[in-house]
């Protein structure tokens, strides 16, 4: 017991060595950070604050790319904003063939048509910006992202009802992390790029299949000259629903996503850290429904809601702290130049529902087909 209570007291004289007031640790993500990390691993009692490595991490999202918080915001406004770009580019080729749409101008035809339209070429940026505040022991963690996400794409029908493409993007954004309640905020930088085929099949006029998978690659650079790089993979498949009822068009949507991040060791003015490597991965579940109006001269403004539920794990370990699962509903206006074959339009999303986040995007896209 005296051994005990001697060992937390030297940890604490430690700490205050190192010009901490025992109520947070230094939030730079610099060399001597990580080996306090390295302290806190190797024996709980030097985790001072925290009560563990593992919220350790949760304390510092922004020196610790590969934690789940900071990965589940980075991939949904990277990977799965991807993955939703391509799904709405596919549905509006081969669902967007009924309807008022239809009768508006004849060159405009579905996936299984082919003929004038056999060519799509597509691009739309995103901006996402994520908030989350979650309670580590004592403090209270704040932790900002904002992701600008751009992606292009170019399909071509395979076969009779059946399309595949390829799309890229390209992503930067600002961070910022904040330990404690008092702590100054410490900015951060987010890069990275994908890759993703995918393939769309129209199984009638109202039911379509879309699927995608894409690889990338991903960077954070952080105070104290901090650098961790990430591979990037992601996969998702969707089951989506669309049908007009005079001039109103009523969608649906169910799919699942899976998006991973493999971060090797973190690097401080080039020098590796010791245990810092992760890998995070993040499943998600969504239903959704929507209901567009077609009031005539290519405009369709449209709102909509969709659940998702969210399952991640991370070789970091740690409980979740942004909570599981989310609604978010939709609120957007879709244009159309059916004689040229020019699509276009723009829409709002906000989640709701997660116990310590926040997330709202605007995104704009436009197609061509030729």
């Amino acid at each position: 017991m005296t051994k005990s209570i001697l060992h937390r007291l030297l940890a604490a004289v430690s700490l205050g060595v190192l010009g901490l007031s025992g109520n947070a640790i230094a939030s730079n993500c610099t060399s001597s950070f990580y080996s306090q990390y390295e302290s806190c691993l190797s024996n709980s009692a030097f985790c001072s604050p925290y009560n563990s490595p593992q919220e350790f991490v949760a304390a510092h999202p922004g020196c610790f790319p590969g934690g789940t918080s900071t990965s589940q915001a980075q991939v949904s406004a990277s990977s799965f904003v991807q993955v939703g770009s391509i799904s709405a580019s596919l549905v509006s080729r081969m669902l967007g063939s009924s309807g008022p749409m239809a009768v508006a101008s004849a060159p405009v035809r579905g996936a299984a048509a082919g003929g004038k339209n056999s060519w799509n070429v597509w691009g739309s940026v995103a901006q996402t910006d994520t908030r989350q505040a979650y309670t580590v022991g004592i403090n209270q963690i704040k932790n900002d992202l904002d992701v600008t996400n751009a992606v292009v794409g170019v399909d071509h029908p395979l076969a009779s009802g059946m399309v595949v493409g390829l799309s890229a993007a390209f992503d930067r954004g600002e961070g910022s992390m904040q330990p404690t309640a008092i702590a100054a905020r410490v900015a951060s930088t987010t890069k990275g790029w994908a890759l993703a085929p995918y393939l769309g099949y129209q199984i009638n006029k109202e039911f379509a299949l879309d699927a995608s998978i894409g690889i990338g690659n991903g960077r954070t650079s952080g105070a104290g000259n901090m650098e961790s790089e990430g591979d990037r993979l992601f996969y998702a498949a969707n089951l989506n629903y669309s049908r007009w009822v005079k001039d109103l068009q009523f969608t649906g949507k169910v799919g699942y996503l899976h998006g991973e991040e493999d971060f090797g060791l973190t690097k401080v003015n080039g020098v590796a850290m010791a245990n810092t490597a992760a890998k995070n991965k993040l499943d998600r579940f969504q239903l959704g429904a929507q209901v567009g109006y077609w009031m005539g001269n290519g405009v369709q403004p449209y709102a909509g809601v969709s659940y998702m539920g969210d399952r991640r794990s991370s070789s970091q370990g740690g409980a979740d702290p942004v909570g599981k699962g989310a609604w978010q509903w939709a609120l957007g206006l879709n244009f159309f130049s059916l004689s040229s074959g020019v699509t276009g339009g723009i829409g709002f999303t906000r989640e709701e529902g997660r116990s310590n986040q926040k997330s709202s995007a605007l995104a704009g896209n436009v197609g061509m087909r030729f």
